[in-house]
């Protein structure tokens, strides 16, 4: 099973513990909505941080898998090449 890399959970938007004198949180809704606003922007941050990263690792294992691919390719069309040259008329055939 594998480990976890990156771990996203969603985050309450508009919760505090310690509300003001009166017991009220906010004065106003226009207050509420823009601590609401600014969280969410926050959230949408992480979001697309944690996207990037799993964007440039999954281009990392194109690239290496590529470099891989590269190497298997050439050592084939050396084969290919070393075969070609072989006369099967004049080389010896193991039984």
């Amino acid at each position: 099973m594998p480990f976890a890399k990156r771990i996203v959970e969603p985050q309450l938007l508009y919760r505090h513990q310690i509300p003001n004198d009166e017991g009220l949180l906010f004065e106003d809704l226009c207050a509420i909505s823009n601590v609401v606003l600014s969280r969410t922007l926050r959230q949408l941050s992480d979001l697309a941080r944690h996207a990037c990263s799993l964007f440039q690792e999954l281009e990392n294992d194109i690239i290496s898998t590529n470099q891989r691919v590269w190497v298997l390719q050439n050592k084939i069309v050396e084969m290919q090449q070393t075969a070609s040259a072989l006369d099967p008329k004049k080389e010896a055939v193991r039984k």
